[in-house]
């Protein structure tokens, strides 16, 4: 027996009699065995404090590696499939200053007599002295020679058996606990409907005909729960982009001693819960994982598991505490101003090919939103010479500066602008477009769009559009949103079919890999960011996906935010903006309440107040949901514009709440907006039904992360020492809004 110990965990070496080396590493709250020889297999994980047991079965170790017709460029032969992976060596690290401990177990991958042998997996897994949560990553080594490998496909995981084929039987009442990703379970914006809220263990079942099993969806993290108890698999990286993996498999156990387990799948057999590890999802991670001497390795992100206890919501929050821990907080002090949205009334040519805006028209608008209590004017598409170029059309709308100053001093309004990062333009600079494989032009073709598809990689690109934004922000600009980025590739699932793009960059000289990644495009974005940063830190920049466009339905949504340099500041709101009323009826919206318990990066979405009603239900909706508020589409004399006046001036009386303060969701029909430094709160109640509601709802004082016995008192508001009650009388389609200090 040899053992290794630290303050954070021990790890131990057995051999049982007759049996193979089983190597133990355990905390207070985590145990895992690692069977050694002759392949190594991270075969059970169990959370002590609860007795859960999450893995009980071998270990997924799959990997397969392109063919290659020529030695000099890869080992020559067909497709090489991993049968496992053959023990070399183990160790146990601490970090002297976390205290944590890490177990890492080495094995060169084993592709039988006649596969290549310079692969090597590094299997890592961590645990921390204080904190309740087990950490694994995955790594690909090239250890010697010259041969280059592609990998096609991969994936790594741990199973836990839900259902024993030969008793016919779920086993433990697994049949009871439900998998649901985070933040967004059915819908992720207006264009990603997955059907589903979550998933039974039934409906994890592998299809044995189709191969279209579920969820078959990609998500950074996944909550797995019977309603009292369960557990966050996530996934976490800013090297590339890579999300969690949660499915469900048929697996047969091996005969003992066999290396195809490591592998092996039939149509029928026991059923496993498969997680954690590593694997492609629709495409990502973008980056080729290839392995050869220059490459050296492919270091996966961490997957994390922990506990929670509750319900799916319960699972959200406490993987909003993980991204917290993690620097993904509301910037201190975030004041954004409350936009007003020209577009609603003025239309703009690429959407509908309306007129261009003329300046008395633009001064209308101003002269609306400073009568609605707007504190920013926001001036969407066709401001500039032809959408994409970021220059301000002078000719049309006088010197920004300006028109800078008249909204200022005339209309108490700052100007926001929206930017295009392709261009309806192919004759600029030629160095900054996306090139096709045969080297032309990559057209941008669509109803409403023609035009260059971008190439945000080059550097050509990034120091034009640089050079153009700060001349607007020296102008006085003071918001940026950055949009139509997309870079959509086939084969990742992603994006809103009319601003789809489907050609990779492979213009050599760009000095991107080629054809272009994912994650080079999407950096190539950030990098411009960060440049206007850096000369303006205090200009807020709003980022949609630059995968997928205004859905925002493909990165992880922590990705490139929160970094050693500063990136952007919030995200768009999902699109909900063209029907926002609508959108809430219909439950699309909803999302938004789950990504505020996962999520504290802000939000930011304008909608459009001609589809609300006169209880404004739809402007507190999103004023609840979304940290930074837009709006516009209405005019003095509407039916509706009176009751938004008074809904506007609510608002801003309450705006730091909303804007900066902790999100408590007791329910989806009841949030709280905590300021604790100031002791006070803001909960919204809604009712979404066709009914007048007498509300009522009472909750711990606990479930607002404040102690009990505060004392809490507004209108509408009972407490004793561990209860508060709120209670309203509620049209139909209707919010209440209540107001609470605590002493």
């Amino acid at each position: 027996m040899m053992a290794h110990a630290n303050p954070a965990a021990t790890a131990k070496l057995t051999r049982p009699e007759g049996g193979l080396d089983v190597l133990t590493f355990s905390n207070r709250y985590w145990l895992l065995e690692v069977a050694l020889g002759p392949t190594i297999n991270p075969r059970l994980l169990k959370h002590l404090p609860t007795g859960q047991v999450l893995a009980d079965e071998n270990y997924c170790y799959s990997l397969e590696l392109a063919p290659s017709e020529t030695s000099t460029t890869g080992f020559y032969g067909g497709t090489q499939v991993a049968r496992g992976a053959r023990l070399i060596d183990w160790r146990l690290d601490e970090d002297k200053q976390s205290g944590a401990a890490t177990l890492t177990v080495t094995g060169r991958v084993d592709f039988g007599r006649n596969g290549p042998t310079d692969i090597v997996i590094e299997h890592s897994f961590t645990l921390a002295a204080d904190t309740d949560r087990f950490d694994e990553k995955v790594a690909l080594v090239h250890r010697f020679g010259h041969d280059s490998h592609t990998v096609s496909n991969y994936r790594f995981g741990f199973r836990k058996r839900m259902f024993d084929a030969r008793s016919a039987a779920w086993i433990d009442n697994l049949d009871e606990y439900r998998l649901g990703a985070i933040p967004f379970r059915r819908r992720r914006g207006q264009a990603k409907d997955f059907l589903a809220e979550d998933y039974s263990a039934a409906d994890l079942v592998p299809a044995n005909w189709d191969g279209n099993n579920l969820p078959n969806r990609q998500s950074e993290a996944w909550s797995w729960q019977n309603g009292t108890s369960g557990f966050c698999f996530t996934k976490y990286t800013q090297e590339h982009m890579e999300f969690a993996l949660v499915d469900g498999e048929f697996y047969t156990p091996p005969t003992e001693g066999s290396l195809d387990g490591l592998t092996q799948h039939a149509d029928v057999g026991d059923v496993c819960l498969r997680f954690g590890g590593a694997g492609r999802t629709h495409g990502a991670p973008g980056r080729p994982v290839t392995i050869d001497a220059r490459s050296r390795e492919f270091r996966f992100g961490t997957s994390s598991i922990f506990p929670f206890t509750g319900g799916w919501e319960d699972g959200h929050r406490a993987y909003g505490a993980f991204l917290r821990a993690r620097g993904h907080v509301v910037p201190k002090g975030f004041n954004p101003p409350v936009h007003w949205n020209e577009l609603y009334a003025l239309s703009w040519r690429g959407g509908n090919n309306a007129p261009l805006q003329e300046l008395p028209e633009l001064w209308q608008e101003a002269e609306r939103a400073q009568a609605m209590g707007a504190e920013a004017f926001y001036f969407d598409p066709v401001w500039d010479l032809f959408e994409g170029s970021s220059v301000w059309d002078t000719a049309r709308l006088g010197p920004l500066p300006d028109f800078v100053k008249t909204l200022r001093d005339k209309y108490g309004l700052s100007l926001s602008l929206h930017l295009m990062m392709h261009t309806k333009s192919t004759e600029e600079d030629p160095r900054i477009y996306k090139r096709r494989a045969d080297g032309e032009i990559d057209h941008w073709r669509g109803r409403d769009y023609t035009g260059g598809f971008v190439c945000c990689a080059s550097k050509a690109w990034q120091d034009h559009k640089t050079e153009r934004l700060l001349r607007l922000a020296r102008d006085g600009v003071s918001f940026f949103m950055f949009d139509f980025c997309e870079y959509t590739l086939e084969g990742t699932g992603a994006g809103i079919a009319g601003h789809r793009s489907h050609s990779a960059c492979y213009d050599p000289t760009h000095g991107h890999s080629v054809p272009m990644s994912i994650e080079e495009h999407s950096s190539g974005v950030v990098e411009v960011m960060k440049r206007v940063k850096r000369e303006f830190p205090d200009l807020l920049i709003e980022a949609h996906d630059r995968m997928a466009g205004g859905a925002q339905d493909y990165q992880p949504l922590y990705y490139e935010h929160g970094l050693e340099e500063a990136t952007y500041d919030e995200h768009w709101g999902f699109e909900f903006m063209w029907n926002p009323h609508m959108d809430l009826l219909s439950g699309k919206a909803l999302s938004l309440y789950e990504y505020n318990l996962a999520y504290d990066i802000p939000l930011y979405l304008h909608i459009n107040l001609t589809f609300n009603n006169d209880h404004a239900v739809a402007f507190w909706w999103y004023a609840s949901t979304c940290r930074h508020l837009g709006i516009g589409g209405l005019k003095p004399g509407d039916a509706i514009w009176d009751s938004h006046v008074k809904a506007m001036q609510t608002y801003m009386q309450l705006k730091p709440h909303f804007a900066r303060g902790r999100f408590v969701g007791i329910d989806r029909m009841l949030h709280g907006h905590m300021l604790d430094d100031e002791k006070s709160a803001v909960f919204v109640a809604f009712n979404l039904g066709s009914r007048d509601e007498s509300f009522t709802r009472s909750f711990p004082i606990e479930a607002l992360g404040i102690s009990a016995g505060a004392g809490l008192a507004g209108e509408g508001v009972t407490a004793d020492n561990t209860t508060v009650t709120l209670s309203a009388d509620m049209p139909a389609l209707s919010a209440h809004v209540f107001e609470v200090k605590w002493s």
